[in-house]
């Protein structure tokens, strides 16, 4: 058998609906094309995995089990959605509660959730329940000291990105890019950033490029409800306990994308503390309003060369919004 080091390097481009949006690898190595396809399989599988055990509407995932469960009862999940569990909890007590997994009741409450499958009258959320109300058990095991829904599509996206890159890894791509509708990450090759501008989200802002890192993008550009005279986001303001609106594009780059989309939340939530825990973290955000732009932390984010503005993609909004 050749080793692989023989062939020439080649890419592929590969997109599937997945986590509710397109999510697309480009990968390139010295394989065969029929190994780098099955690497780029073997990247959307575990997506996949990610998806079906963090699923907030899959009422077999482990998400849609916490949910229904009753306080003191133990429930055995997977070793993944442990990790991100106490990766949230981690965050939740860096930024004083900001982030918080526990608030699905309130999205359900404002309509962007729909209400969990399981969740009987008798497995209502209990009032101010957060994240610490959650125990996380050893061996992967999890219970409620009061009842509460957890959502986990503020950092599980993120997830899914990292486990794609380590598929991709461990079958020998020596360069690659996973998006996940905004939630990138690359190694091996630089990655050219664009965020759609928040007074007119049908243009694309070149920022600039990152390598061997990873970029999520959090907005409501396309998602939000209007009720009445407010808009409001699948957002939840912990101190007051209801749907707020996004306002801002914010873009967080980090070592790996679970870090990076978490963060989008804390920057929008907690403005005043978010510089701390984003020099914790070593991660870096780009906050672009009516102001401008405006970047704090560590520079992951090559920006374009002096000099020269950036560079504005038009596309078409409807399309994006369908897909």
């Amino acid at each position: 058998m050749r080793s692989p080091l023989h062939h020439a390097e080649r890419t592929l481009r590969r997109a599937r609906p997945l986590l509710g949006t397109l999510v697309e690898v480009r990968a390139t190595a010295a394989l065969e094309a029929s190994a780098l396809h099955i690497a780029i399989d073997a990247a959307f599988a575990a997506v996949e995995r990610v998806q079906r055990r963090m699923s907030f509407h899959d009422e077999r995932s482990d998400v849609s089990r916490i949910n229904a469960a009753r306080p003191g009862e133990v429930i055995d999940i997977h070793a993944d959605t442990h990790e991100v569990l106490s990766a949230a909890r981690t965050l939740g007590d860096l930024c004083d509660g900001c982030f918080d997994i526990a608030t699905a009741a309130n999205l359900v409450r404002h309509r962007l959730l729909p209400a969990p499958a399981a969740g009987g009258a008798a497995r209502q959320p209990e009032p101010g329940v957060t994240y610490r109300d959650l125990e996380l058990l050893p061996d992967a095991q999890v219970r409620w000291r009061s009842a509460g829904w957890i959502d986990l599509g503020g950092i599980a996206k993120g997830y899914a990105v990292d486990r794609a890159i380590d598929e991709l890894r461990a079958h020998g791509v020596t360069s690659a890019v996973v998006n996940a509708g905004g939630d990138l990450r690359c190694f091996g090759e630089s990655a050219p950033i664009h965020v759609r501008a928040p007074d007119e989200p049908s243009a694309l802002l070149y920022l600039g490029t990152i390598e061997n890192a990873s970029m999520a993008t959090s907005a409501g550009y396309f998602c939000g409800l209007q009720i009445e005279n407010d808009r409001v986001d699948a957002l939840v303001d912990p101190d007051r306990g209801t749907c707020i609106a996004w306002e801002r594009s914010i873009s967080v780059l980090a070592a790996d994308c679970m870090t990076a989309d978490a963060l989008t939340k804390v920057v929008r939530l907690a403005p005043q503390s978010a510089l701390g825990v984003l020099q914790c973290l070593n991660a870096q955000a780009v906050v672009i309003d009516r102001n401008g732009l405006r970047a704090c932390g560590r520079e992951w984010l090559r920006p374009p060369p002096a000099g020269s503005p950036a560079t504005v993609l038009k596309f078409d909004t409807g399309r994006i919004a369908s897909l």
